[in-house]
């Protein structure tokens, strides 16, 4: 089919539906194979005279579509191709886990069930300067013990690179939306004192542990500090995660 098609081929949408349609047809357009990462998409003029839609419908599509990591909008000269990466398939993924349904218990038996296995995975294949960068993550968590947003930086920077580390994209992918969820309750962790303290101490043992390729305690580890997570949370286990009237 040929990008011209993908762009003209409106016919049955009904009109109440025209901007979910945009949208396809822009993923279509960018997805069919006759564009590459940098790329310029034809001008705003053009695309909206090809798709037969307003410049303000035409807008918002593209932000979708920008928001889905397809493109990247560069204000007076367009928008471009993006090069796929791990966010391209993240950010979908975390839209699709923000319906309002995930509860904090749903989410923390998903963890422990994948996270115990990336820190055994982890111990065996992590670099000197991946970590040295986990070094650098617990000197800011400790650093920033009495500044929440800082501390959630740290402590949440700790996670990803501790995903990163197994070399494996599949469980950066699964690890990274769970992740970026759960941060939302790490400042919680601040209305029950000494949490915050307890957390950077299971942090430090696990570094001790990835540090000396301990895959087996690193695994352990990671799963009681998860219970422990789980503990603290218990009065919050079936709240959900996102409201599910939010809108992305």
């Amino acid at each position: 089919m040929s990008t011209n098609h993908l762009l003209h081929a409106t016919e049955g949408i009904v009109r109440g539906n025209i901007f979910d349609a945009t949208v396809a047809r822009l993923r279509e357009f960018i997805d069919c194979g006759s564009l590459s990462a940098g790329d310029k998409l034809p001008s705003e003029r053009e695309l909206g005279e090809q798709l037969g839609v307003s410049r303000s419908v035409l807008r918002e599509a593209l932000r979708v579509v920008e928001s889905q990591g397809l493109i990247t909008m560069i204000q007076g000269k367009g928008a471009y191709v993006r090069k796929p990466g791990i966010g391209t398939v993240i950010e979908p993924v975390q839209r699709l886990i923000k319906d309002g349904s995930i509860t904090l218990a749903n989410l923390m038996q998903a963890r422990s069930v994948i996270e115990p296995e990336v820190a055994r995975i982890a111990s065996i294949n992590i670099t000197q300067e991946q970590i040295a960068k986990l070094e650098q993550d617990c000197r800011e968590m400790i650093k920033y013990l009495d500044f929440p947003e800082k501390y959630l930086e740290a402590d949440t920077n700790f996670h990803r690179r501790l995903a990163e580390a197994t070399g494996n994209p599949v469980l950066i992918i699964m690890m990274w939306p769970l992740i970026n969820l759960f941060a939302g309750f790490v400042p919680l962790f601040y209305e029950r004192p000494g949490t915050p303290q307890k957390v950077f101490a299971a942090h430090e043992d696990l570094l001790n542990a990835l540090k000396s390729h301990d895959s087996e305690g690193a695994a352990s580890l990671m799963q009681a500090h998860l219970e422990d997570v789980t503990e603290w949370f218990g009065n919050l286990a079936s709240e959900k995660i996102f409201n599910s009237d939010e809108k992305y």
